[in-house]
């Protein structure tokens, strides 16, 4: 019976660049897998863009990330499959097919699958936004990014097509690890039991070193050895069998707690997890540990159609943000602290600064959860004073460091100012993320075939 081995390269575009070179020197891969997509990832893109022409319209370390592996994974027959298109994945394409040739790599088949980019189009598609149900087109001056996550389906005709390497734009994450699956196995895309048991595979796979060990420790409570040297997940998966494991030698953990953490993460509805492909049932699978750092999925009957629409993330402009931090240390810093609350909070009167929205924390005492912070139970030793805004100008915003640094000579005894010497500007533009249900017939998808030579 056929075993297809897949491994993680990246869960990320920032994920650590030493997983990959690993896999391919000892893992026996058929594939290796990159997800380079966060949630924000194509609309900070674009933003990036906009300060900046000369940004590559794709994640900018793919280079990096290819070239020790790309000539290894040509010779030994590994198949490259990631969304590091981005924006556009046929100038990604193009850019390895020169990798290809600085490399000396011959008969390098890169196939780019594109479409699903809609900020041109989104605002005249007659939807609404599912978070407020008001009219996109209302927001049409502020829309800034709109891309659909895509199914798998590009990448299974990409490599029938006998692509080396298959660079798409926004999929869904565990796509990048069902498009081989669905392809090797001969996997129909009205089956949605199939489609069903690859994208659970897939997302087991998405978030890498989550399934084995990271994310996971909890000192005292779940324990992960050599968690600094964490292994990339291996899934081997046949017609009818998957096993999820890592390479021998690696930190971290594999065991049916991994998977089940990892299962349900970033999942709303178990019971019907909303895929491009499918929807499946979280619910239908359970895992048994089948040796060290292997663990069996065992997946029943866990598909239901595919829905008739596709989910779009739209990126608005809401305006610039910026933050300042203010430390204090010794007896009497949280009294300092606040102390510092109120006169910044009256000079933010006297200059006129009304931001949209606005944060006074006090890091490691209530930041996080906010009002529900239970009461401290001692004085603490040192505070850090977290000062948030966000406005509808870069000037506006500008006016918190011009309040914050003065108090090095204006403020509180003892007042500590977090990189007072940073220059530059530290406001950023700031991406509202918003989504829609769009027609899956209205967003195609394209293949191109790059080759080198």
């Amino acid at each position: 019976m056929k075993t297809i081995r897949l491994g993680c390269g990246a869960a990320w575009a920032r994920d650590r660049f030493d997983h990959a070179p690993d896999l391919v020197a000892r893992g026996q891969l058929d594939y290796l897998c990159f997800d380079s997509m966060s949630e924000v990832t194509m609309s900070a893109a674009q933003v990036a863009r906009m300060d900046n022409a000369a940004m590559v319209p794709y994640d900018p370390y793919l280079v990096e990330r290819m070239r020790p592996i790309l000539r290894d994974c040509k010779r030994q027959g590994i198949r490259i499959v990631t969304n590091a298109g981005w924006l556009d994945p046929a100038a990604a394409a193009q850019r390895l097919t020169q990798l290809a040739a600085e490399l000396g790599i011959e008969d390098l088949k890169i196939v780019a699958v594109s479409g699903g980019v809609l900020h041109e189009a989104i605002a005249d598609m007659g939807l609404d936004f599912k978070e407020t149900g008001r009219p996109i087109a209302e927001a049409r001056e502020r829309i800034l990014s709109a891309e659909t996550y895509l199914g798998a389906e590009g990448i299974a005709q990409a490599l029938a097509q006998g692509a080396d390497v298959v660079i798409t734009t926004r999929v869904a994450d565990g796509c990048v690890y069902l498009g081989p699956l669905a392809h090797e196995f001969g996997w129909s895309f009205d089956d949605c039991h199939a489609m069903a048991r690859g994208m659970i595979i897939g997302h087991l796979m998405e978030c890498g070193t989550q399934v084995t060990g990271g994310y996971f420790a909890d000192p005292g409570y779940k324990e992960v050895p050599d968690l600094a040297n964490v292994g990339a997940p291996i899934a081997e998966v046949t017609q009818t069998t998957a096993f999820i494991t890592k390479l021998p030698g690696t930190g971290g953990l594999v065991s049916e707690a991994t998977c089940k953490e990892q299962l349900i993460y970033e999942v709303q509805d178990p019971a019907s997890y909303l895929c491009p492909d499918c929807i499946a049932d979280l619910t239908r699978v359970a895992f048994r540990q089948a040796g060290p750092d292997r663990v069996e999925v065992l997946i029943d009957q866990a598909g239901r159609p595919r829905t008739d629409t596709l989910k779009a993330l739209i990126g608005l402009d809401e305006g610039y943000m910026t933050e300042e931090m203010v430390l204090f240390a010794g007896p009497g810093a949280l009294a300092r602290a606040e102390l510092t609350q109120d006169i910044l909070r009256q000079r933010f009167r006297k200059v006129g600064l009304a931001p949209r929205e606005m944060r006074m924390d006090y890091v490691g005492l209530n930041a996080v959860h906010r009002e529900s912070t239970p009461p401290a139970r001692g004085e603490p030793y040192e505070v850090v004073l977290r000062i948030a805004i966000r406005t509808d100008t870069r000037a506006e915003a500008e006016k918190l460091r011009q309040e914050v640094d003065p108090l090095a000579v204006n403020g509180a005894y003892g007042t500590g100012k977090w990189a007072t010497t940073s220059p530059g500007s530290r406001v950023r533009a700031v991406v509202g993320l918003n989504s829609a249900l769009v027609p899956r017939h209205r967003v195609p998808f394209q293949l191109s075939v790059h080759t080198h030579p």
